[in-house]
């Protein structure tokens, strides 16, 4: 697929050359309306709250962070058809990512959640371009849904046709999303110690436990 610094379908996507991106996959599966009436509402409450911001662009950029923050402990509530924290989903979905280092991207970490996905990439370059994230993702989904599905002998569609994907600015936000991905299993109760979710890698060029 072709690459394009920027594009959009519902949400947008910008892609500098030699960014970091941490990047989120969910499930094809519905919020529960009063999930959704609570995301809204504190949508809307964002954006009247930062709408007299001096600096749209450092409003819109909370804005986006809060919502995202927020949406995410909303998916760690819900419940799906098919969990992907659980073996044979989670198995093909680690051996996936880790194959595909040496072709499409540098991975700094990930860690899989019930319904969905965290990880932190840097696109590899070809002929001085780097690979789009879209060929990325579409790579990914594509291969890991179809073996997910037939592990579990289902049919139908698994991950949500859209994705969130966020440039990373600097090294501490760098630190800042790794630690993140990495307690992301805590905050949504699943384990007390992040060493304890087996499903979390972390490059261990760059991390290690102690």
């Amino acid at each position: 697929m072709q690459y394009r610094v920027y594009y959009k379908r519902k949400l947008p996507h910008f892609q500098p050359k030699r960014g970091v991106f941490f990047i989120t996959l969910r499930l094809a599966f519905h919020l529960p309306v009063k999930f959704l009436s609570a995301l809204n509402q504190y949508r809307a409450s964002l954006q009247k709250t930062l709408a007299g911001s001096e600096d749209a662009a450092s409003g819109k950029d909370v804005i986006m962070k809060k919502s995202f923050a927020y949406e995410d402990e909303v998916y760690n509530k819900c419940e799906s058809e098919v969990d992907i924290s659980q073996a044979p989903a989670a198995n093909i979905i680690m051996e996936k990512l880790l194959s595909m280092q040496e072709d499409y991207f540098y991975l700094y970490a990930f860690t899989i959640m019930p319904n969905h996905l965290h990880l932190l990439i840097q696109p590899l370059q070809r002929a001085r371009t780097p690979v789009s994230t879209s060929e990325i993702i579409k790579n990914f989904k594509g291969s890991s849904a179809r073996k997910i599905n037939q592990a579990l002998g289902r049919q139908g569609q698994l991950w949500n046709r859209e994705y969130f994907d966020h440039w990373i600015r600097d090294q501490q936000e760098l630190v800042n999303v790794i630690q993140y991905i990495r307690n992301n299993p805590v905050q949504a109760k699943l384990v007390t110690d992040a060493r304890d979710w087996q499903w979390t890698w972390l490059n261990p060029e760059l991390w290690r436990e102690d």
